[in-house]
């Protein structure tokens, strides 16, 4: 969601509350995060690193002391967010750094995340570099004696904190650490310390500085250039005092409304099985099992998890005794009791092992050995190790063998595994109060939205690693790895109290309806479609080994560097006199070039960046011989020129080391500048020919039911009472290949453009058809790959050509609201008719041609002129 170009303070239902009144100019990843962090941000993270060097780097805006929160969704990659800010606050001078949180078990898996380099979920890379400067994280108990150079993180519970500064201990934090430092606060779970924020205070209550909410204030304004950054998921904005305390502090909100849309996370399906708890375990492993074929079939290594959640640690231990016995004791008999239940997803999976021969005792051999004592694991005890946290909060990685988790609530905050697919529900009872959800199923509501963070996977390149794959592909074997199960009995009014607690959460899908898109019989018997080709790019990684059109990316030759003149001067502030006689020496500017100067300084500042790294100027440079090379080439750093500005007898006699520091800088520069532009990934110029047939088929689809009546996105051309203004009589239309048309009014819109100009097309061309793209296939943008969908495609032959030329155009309806926002797809679709590449094909040339959007209102005119020129 975009913050930053409101016109006034919106409501705070809107959940906008910081006002930008230029607005981000835009959105773009700082080299600083991109260089340093392990895990590429996703779209919505850039966005949220954008705002927050905005505001912070705003004086104009910024409050002192500082205070924002990031108010976002389960599973979207908070703890990314924390690093990349405090990667951004080092740069602006910020050194020590506060984590807390309510529990130690977040604090354990945080640690592993910032501090472990040998985790799979450390943040960062393997030597963070800022500006040349190597850059350690450390922990510490206090600020006394740390390093400058490091990141110095002390991490502690809120209530700790608390403790610790009310409290002293030797050698522990104390608010005298905080007299002359600049500290920067991180709260996560950051709802949990508005405790006095949501209460009406008493007088006493307003007086009593013993709270952790007021120790935090006291920190955070213990100096005014303090910053206090929150992250929650889960903070009542509908409370007022909550919504008047972040009125302007709320930077950015992504809801797991939003997040789920946007694919990053599994859908969710109750499964109700009327069997005992026992037996309802039985049935997730069944279905855990068959989603671990499905990953199998396709070559993928994945391990789903199960998580079997209780009421009670005692009830916990018992079912769990259960288990283990059910497992060891599990025969073909009692396996053909259970697949006997009238069950969707459990007639699915037993139909898959049959088409893979697997057998029932064969099952069950594969079910004792993956479920076999040593790979389950309860997490209910207060006294649980450290390790165990660890192991709980890897069970993705391939060395982490345990397939079962038995808990209660302890992972109901902080548990970030995406491999869970299934959660079963050992207990049977309500807690509602009327028609609003209880505590209970509320919780149960929040782990659901907790466990359904996307397992990444990709089976083709094209595919997005981290996001749903096959919503509208609904027959697709691969949706049930995209779906979280929530096995629980059959309890109608149970599963409306938890479909309502999901709904609050944002976790509910819409009501959906499906429909079929069938292809035309004449179309599929035309030579064009058994015959024809589609041309489409590639999306290959940017690496000159394995791309023909690889180009090195061009150093910016012309620098400016000012020295630091070392000047001081002191004046009577009400003597005219001496204010006279203190004049200060011009600034005197000097072109000096790196191909003089002495190449042992220029490799010395090089090194200090790890961009410099033979490996990686290789990377980007392959033509480069050797760091000599790169350093005297005229093509690289020995074409640079540096303008050097500052006191005359400085700037014509540099020291060795302030050459080194123009060396660093001028590096640093030219770094950040290709590892900002130059992207991992790049769309071929190159399109090369699919066949038709291959991508354009029929298929079932699947919209959500839009409450706004007039919207036409699901709903088909050819009924009864649509409006006029979009009809078409498409059975008539041999030209559009679709027995129907279920697009947003835009596209409705264009196909009525074309009912209205066929007959002009006709004239010049012949086998003119236009094709609906429902995510058949994708074009990936020349410069960093950025994928795109055109909603249509539109092949014409031309009758009067002595060739067969084919015409090829990419077709995109937009609506007045994405005009802007899509500006560069449509920048993109241009350049496809200047530089795409096309290998001839017997007798046949491809014309290849990206329109402008069409927008009936705004855009049709400048559509038409477009077409015009074609014809």
């Amino acid at each position: 969601m975009n913050l930053f170009n409101q016109d006034n303070l919106q409501r705070l239902d809107k959940r906008i509350s910081v006002v930008f009144e230029d607005g981000i100019k835009e959105i773009e990843l700082s080299p600083i995060i991109k260089n340093n962090l392990r895990f590429a941000p996703r779209p919505y993270q850039v966005e949220a690193f954008s705002y927050f060097n905005y505001y912070i780097n705003n004086p104009r805006l910024r409050l002192k002391p500082t205070q924002v929160l990031f108010h976002m969704a389960t599973g979207s990659g908070k703890t990314l967010i924390m690093a990349g800010a405090m990667l951004e606050l080092y740069k602006m001078g910020y050194r020590n750094f506060i984590f807390f949180v309510n529990t130690d078990t977040i604090i354990r898996k945080t640690k592993e995340n910032f501090l472990n380099p040998s985790s799979s979920k450390y943040l960062f890379k393997e030597q963070i570099n800022i500006d040349g400067v190597n850059v350690n994280i450390t922990e510490v108990e206090s600020f006394e004696t740390t390093n400058d150079a490091d990141i110095s993180i002390l991490f502690s519970t809120t209530q700790g904190l608390h403790s610790k500064l009310n409290a002293p201990r030797e050698n522990s934090i104390t608010f005298d650490d905080f007299i002359d430092k600049e500290i920067v606060l991180i709260s996560d779970e950051a709802h949990h310390i508005n405790t006095l924020t949501k209460k009406t205070l008493s007088q006493e209550e307003k007086s009593n500085a013993t709270s952790w909410e007021y120790t935090v204030q006291r920190i955070l304004t213990s100096n005014p250039n303090n910053v206090l950054i929150e992250f929650t998921a889960t903070l009542e904005l509908n409370h007022p005092n909550v919504a008047s305390k972040y009125a302007n502090k709320l930077l950015f909100d992504y809801s797991l409304t939003k997040f789920r849309e946007d694919g990053y996370s599994k859908e969710v399906q109750t499964n109700q099985v009327d069997y005992q708890p026992i037996q309802r375990a039985i049935v997730a492993v069944l279905i855990s099992q068959f989603k671990k074929k499905i990953f199998a079939t396709k070559g993928i290594l994945a391990k789903p998890v199960i998580m079997f959640k209780s009421k009670t640690t005692a009830e916990s231990g018992v079912m769990e005794e259960a288990f283990k016995k059910e497992i060891q004791n599990l025969s073909v008999q009692k396996l053909e009791g259970i697949i006997k239940l009238d069950n969707a997803i459990l007639d699915k999976a037993v139909a898959y092992f049959k088409e893979l021969n697997i057998s029932l005792q064969n099952l069950i051999d594969e079910i004792k050995e993956d479920f076999s004592e040593d790979k389950i694991i309860s997490v209910n005890s207060k006294n649980d190790t450290d390790e165990k946290q660890i192991v709980i909060n890897s069970l993705e990685d391939h060395n982490n063998e345990y397939r079962a988790v038995f808990a209660v609530d302890k992972l109901n905050e902080g548990w970030d595994v995406l491999n869970l697919y299934d959660i079963v529900r050992l207990y049977d009872t309500r807690d509602a109060s009327g028609s609003k959800p209880g505590k209970t199923t509320v919780a149960e509501a929040q782990l659901i939205g907790r466990g359904a963070r996307y397992y990444p996977f990709q089976l083709e390149e094209s595919q997005e690693i981290d996001k749903r794959k096959y919503d509208n592909d609904l027959e697709n074997i691969m949706r049930n790895c995209e779906t979280l199960h929530y096995h629980c009995s059959h309890n109608p009014r149970y599963i409306t109290e938890l479909n309502n607690a999901l709904r609050q959460i944002g976790m509910f899908p819409e009501e959906k309806i499906e429909v079929d898109l069938i292809l035309k019989d004449e179309f599929k018997a035309t030579s064009f479609y058994k015959n024809g080709f589609i041309f489409l790019n590639k999306k290959v990684k940017n690496n000159p080994k394995t791309l023909l059109e690889y180009q090195e990316p061009d150093i910016v030759k012309k620098h400016t560097y000012a020295l630091r003149t070392n000047r001081s001067a002191s004046t009577t502030i009400l003597d005219n006199a001496s204010v006279k006689q203190n004049k200060l020496q011009a600034n005197y500017s000097n072109k000096h070039h790196f191909s003089v100067w002495d190449k042992t300084i220029l490799k010395k500042g090089l090194n200090k960046i790890p961009f410099y790294h033979f490996s990686n100027i290789r990377r980007y440079f392959p033509s480069v011989k050797s760091i000599d090379d790169f350093i005297t080439d005229a093509k690289y750093f020995g074409g640079v020129t540096v303008e050097v500005t500052g006191l005359q007898k400085d700037t014509n006699n540099l020291s060795p080391q302030q050459k080194l520091e123009i060396v660093i800088d001028v590096a640093t520069r030219v770094a950040n500048e290709i590892a900002t532009k130059f992207g991992d990934y790049r769309g071929t110029k190159s399109f090369y020919r699919e066949p038709l047939r291959k991508y354009f088929r029929d298929k079932k689809l699947s919209f959500s039911v839009n409450t706004n009546t007039t919207a036409e996105t699901g709903k088909p051309t050819m009924r009864n009472d649509i409006d006029p203004k979009y009809f078409v009589d498409l059975n008539k239309a041999d030209w559009y290949v679709y027995k129907e048309n279920y697009g947003s009014s835009e596209e409705k819109f264009l196909v009525k453009y074309f009912h209205d100009n066929i007959d002009e097309l006709k004239e010049k061309f012949k086998d003119i058809f236009l094709l609906r793209n429902e995510r058949f296939f994708k074009l990936y943008r020349f410069s960093d790959a950025k994928a795109t969908e055109p909603d249509f495609v539109l092949f014409m032959t031309d009758k009067n050509s002595d060739e067969e030329v084919i015409y090829q155009l990419f077709i995109e309806p937009k609506g007045d609201h994405l005009l802007y926002n899509d500006e560069w797809k449509e920048q993109f679709l241009a350049e496809i008719e200047k530089e795409a590449l096309i290998e001839l094909y017997q007798n046949q040339q491809y014309k290849l041609i990206g329109m402008p959007f069409y927008n009936m209102q705004n855009r049709e005119d400048e559509f038409s002129e477009k077409l015009s020129s074609i014809i």
